[in-house]
């Protein structure tokens, strides 16, 4: 029976990289490409405030949408045109209510 170079090396039956080590973690598991926002979605927000330039600001799925010319208490259909860590920049597409107040 001839052994092989590779079977010779290997030390275990099993891969440890690829066993279910995270599951008993005591580190948080990050949801990767679930919950990400990405250039180009339509995405439909309720304007909360509005900073110093005129820009309405909503928060979607935990990130901060800034919305240009959008104005304060308006529900808005926005494409999104740039994400930039935790800050989306994003153009209105449609307005579905305005603001209330005047």
């Amino acid at each position: 029976m001839c052994v092989t170079r590779q079977q010779r090396r290997r030390k275990h039956s099993w891969n440890p990289y690829t066993s279910e080590v995270q599951r008993f973690s005591i580190y948080p598991q990050i949801a990767v490409g679930e919950d990400t926002v990405k250039e180009g979605d339509v995405i439909t927000l309720s304007v909360k405030e509005v900073d110093d330039r005129g820009r309405g600001i909503a928060s979607y799925k935990g990130k901060k949408v800034v919305v240009y010319n959008a104005s304060l208490g308006s529900t808005v259909k926005a494409r999104v045109v740039r994400v930039a860590g935790n800050t989306v920049y994003a153009e209105i597409v449609e307005t579905l209510k305005e603001s209330d107040e005047e």
